[in-house]
């Protein structure tokens, strides 16, 4: 996996890190990280997965599945439903205020409310813009 440790080192270097300083971050010894990067080696799953958070990249990065470090992650939720990180982020900072809930107790009313409230928002903000 050329492009892995290829990656690998580049990210390292670009952070300022030395290759202790990950391992320790990473929880395996300095000659295993250094295999990696040398492609003696490959790491576990929940290695690649703490090396991609650690260096807050995609694992499609790392791997040379896409070329950007950072790239739109989808979750599909049913057959009509499919959500990126951040609209499921607004979700789950709903949810902890409880808005989802309120929303479900008459979801047609509410949603309908909420949307009105919001594009009232929205022409109030772009006024004070201009």
């Amino acid at each position: 996996m050329e492009v892995f440790k290829e990656r690998l080192i580049d990210l390292r270097i670009e952070h300022g890190y030395k290759q202790e300083e990950v391992a320790k971050e990473l929880n395996v010894t300095t000659s295993a990280y250094g295999y990696y990067e040398q492609g003696r080696n490959q790491p576990s799953l929940e290695t690649l997965y703490n090396i991609a958070r650690f260096f807050n990249v995609s694992t499609d990065y790392l791997l040379g599945k896409v070329d950007t470090p950072n790239h739109a992650t989808t979750y599909l939720i049913s057959e009509k439903l499919i959500l990126n990180e951040s609209e499921l982020d607004v979700i789950n900072r709903m949810k902890e205020l409880n808005l989802l809930e309120e929303l479900g107790k008459d979801p047609d009313k509410n949603v309908g409310r909420l949307h009105r409230y919001w594009e009232f928002i929205k022409d109030e903000f772009a006024l004070d813009e201009n």
